[in-house]
């Protein structure tokens, strides 16, 4: 998730790339995590969460001199946690991953 260290380095990024006079920008954003945990029945429990605050970032790196161009969304899973089901034949799984955005600005002119 967009922690308040990341938020300031991508601001940092966002600045050096306008003082330098790049015509455009192209910043990765985790914007919502899916964990979960396995239970003792086999059944999976996801917990989704969002990230609330990637639109005041958004408005910031636009405060900056940049203007939002286009954003693209991609689920990058980094695991799964699987368990047998008591009452049944099979598995539960559950998933773990992110959902990254990709922001792609144009310099303001």
């Amino acid at each position: 998730m967009l922690t308040t260290d990341e938020a300031a380095r991508l601001l940092g990024l966002a600045r050096d790339a306008h003082t330098r006079g790049d015509v455009l920008l192209h910043l990765q954003v985790e914007v919502s995590r899916l964990t979960g945990e396995a239970s003792s029945w086999g059944s999976a429990d996801n917990t989704f969460t969002s990230n609330e605050s990637v639109g005041y970032f958004l408005g910031e790196v636009e405060g900056i001199g940049w203007r939002l161009e286009h954003t693209g969304y991609t689920f990058v899973e980094s695991g799964a946690t699987t368990s047998a089901r008591m009452l049944s034949t099979g598995t539960g799984v559950v998933n773990h991953g992110a959902v990254t955005g990709y922001f792609t600005f144009r310099r303001v002119t």
